[in-house]
C-alpha cells in the first residue's frame, strides 16, 4: 500500500511544483534554472523529472519537492506535506493508529 508521500510525488510532478516558484528552461529531457537558494548569472540548478529529484551544481542543494518547498518557504516537513496534500487533492487527515488497531484485531 502507497503512503500519503509516494501519491503525493505521483499526483505533482517536481518540474510543476518547482516550476510555479522559478522559471524553468527545458534541457533535454530534464530542466535547468538559475538556483532560487543563492544568487547566481548562469543556471546551475538541475531538475530531473524521470527521478523527481532536483540538484544546484552551485550550492549543492538538492532532494524532492518535499525538500523544495521546506526550503523555499522556510516550513518543516510536516508543513510542506499538508501543502503539497493539499495542492494533490490528497486527504492526509487519515491516521495511521487506524491500521494499527485493525492488525492488533487479527491477533
Amino acid at each position: 500500500m502507497k503512503g500519503h508521500v509516494e501519491i503525493i510525488k505521483e499526483k505533482l510532478p517536481i518540474e510543476q511544483v518547482i516550476g510555479s516558484y522559478i522559471r524553468l528552461e527545458p534541457n533535454g529531457a530534464n530542466f535547468k534554472a538559475r538556483c532560487p537558494f543563492h544568487m547566481e548569472k548562469t543556471p546551475s540548478f538541475s531538475i530531473t523529472p524521470e527521478k523527481g529529484m532536483f540538484y544546484c551544481y552551485g550550492c549543492q542543494k538538492g532532494g524532492d519537492i518535499f525538500s523544495f518547498i521546506q526550503e523555499i518557504e522556510k516550513i518543516t516537513f510536516r508543513e510542506a506535506l499538508e501543502k503539497l496534500a493539499k495542492d494533490a487533492g490528497v486527504d492526509i487527515s487519515s491516521n495511521t493508529s487506524d491500521r494499527a488497531s485493525n492488525t492488533k484485531k487479527l491477533f
